[in-house]
């Protein structure tokens, strides 16, 4: 198009904005604007589908709620722009600069390409008669696009291709991702607080240092990408319907003291990162589960089985879990502040107690390099634990059974410890 048309058209665009009557709407559906410096431009609202914007300028563009439908954005340089709530559905960003924008809310979702007309935008061919384009329902095409930075909190990208982009640091709060490509992409020190990557194809992609609190990654490959460092704590729902169902049975069975509802049995299942915090699952089945760098912070786990459960890394500060079956579990590098692995007090079918105690157990468990400062351990049974470089600060270990444990390089500072004899 020619510049001084466009500039025209702006011109008559910010009248529209400030709503006066000789304004109107930036209609640029279609047009060939490649190459076209649109930088710090008031652009908000404009109707730009389907437009030809390969390496244009947009530095600092104002785009919010700008429907950029289909839109070829290949190579352009959108730094710092305000692409909030733009419609982006299908468009092509391939190798798009994207430092620092801000993108909360917008839809990159596949669609299908219309063609525009003086009657509006419909599925015109380009021949004018009305023949259908092929639809496009893959996606932002955003491939090695530099997003590094960048504000993306609530943006629909399911199926977009962001495979070899750069989003280090940015901000992808709660990030609607579903069936999309992100292999080879950059996420280091990236929020990802509640995305939702399912079915997300993720090989060689680096989230290192990033933080996935909440994050749902159901059906997800985990062990093709570098999780290195990255604050991960996966949501219950990444796990399919079978565990979260199982875990509000089993709430059931406990609220209604076994009247409604089931024990929870996941003896065995894979559980890695699962995000167990405040839950109770007491009495429940967990032997030999896999639940490495799981978080169970102020979870209630009295007299629930973990025996030979894999618990390396695992966050149980504050855990509630008297009588506990940790036999032979492996707790390597665990953390256990605070948590109370103490004694329950059995009661007769009168609920009465008969003075008689059920003991939190340990025996056998690895728990090297775990951290047990402030925890209360009274009466555990250690019985040949590996305790070598254990953290035991200030623990209470009266009248635990330490036959045999492996106290090596363990700090026993300030620990309460059984007496002799």
């Amino acid at each position: 198009m020619n510049p001084m048309e466009v500039e025209r058209m702006l011109a008559r665009h910010r009248e529209w904005l400030a709503k006066r009557p000789r304004g109107a709407r930036l209609n640029l559906s279609l047009a060939d604007l490649q190459g076209y410096d649109f930088s710090g431009a008031d652009l908000r609202a404009a109707k730009m589908s389907g437009a030809n914007m390969s390496r244009a300028v947009l530095v600092e563009t104002n785009l919010s709620e700008a429907d950029l439908f289909a839109a070829n954005l290949e190579r352009a340089d959108l730094s710092k722009a305000d692409l909030t709530k733009a419609d982006l559905r299908g468009a092509s960003m391939r190798g798009a600069t994207l430092a620092g924008a801000r993108l909360m809310g917008v839809d990159f979702r596949g669609g299908a390409l219309m063609q525009a007309s003086d009657n509006g935008v419909g599925f015109g061919g380009p021949d004018g008669q009305g023949n259908k384009p092929k639809a496009n329902t893959s996606g932002a095409d955003l491939a090695e696009a530099n997003l590094r930075g960048s504000n993306l909190t609530g943006s629909n990208m399911n199926g977009v291709n962001l495979a070899g982009a750069n989003l280090s640091r940015a901000n992808l709060t709660k990030v609607s991702l579903r069936k999309a490509n992100l292999a080879g992409a950059d996420f280091k020190g990236a929020c990802l607080r509640g995305v939702d990557m399912s079915l997300a194809l993720i090989d060689g992609a680096d989230f290192q240092g990033a933080d996935l609190k909440g994050a749902i990654l159901e059906d997800v490959d985990m062990d093709s990408a570098n999780f290195t460092g990255a604050e991960l704590f996966v949501d219950v729902a990444s796990f399919g319907d079978t565990v979260a169902s199982i875990l509000q049975e089993h709430e059931k069975w406990i609220k209604t003291d076994g009247r409604e509802g089931t024990r929870a049995d996941l003896a065995g299942l894979n559980m890695e990162r699962i995000d167990l915090s405040n839950k109770d699952l007491s009495g429940a089945n967990l032997k030999g589960a896999k639940l490495a760098g799981a978080k169970l912070q102020n979870a209630t786990l009295v007299m629930t089985d973990l025996s030979e459960a894999d618990l390396t890394g695992a966050n149980l500060i504050g855990a509630l879990a008297n009588g506990v079956n940790l036999a032979r579990a492996t707790l390597q590098k665990a953390l256990l502040t605070r948590a109370q692995l103490g004694q329950v007090p059995l009661r007769g079918p009168d609920g009465k107690p008969i003075g008689r105690f059920w003991s939190a157990s340990l025996a056998a468990a690895d728990a090297s390099d775990a951290d047990f400062s402030d925890a209360l351990l009274k009466g555990a049974n250690l019985i040949d634990a590996k305790l070598n470089r254990a953290r035991l600060v200030n623990a209470n270990l009266t009248d635990a059974k330490m036959v045999n444990a492996d106290l090596t390089g363990a700090d026993m500072t300030g620990a309460q410890v059984p007496s002799q004899g």
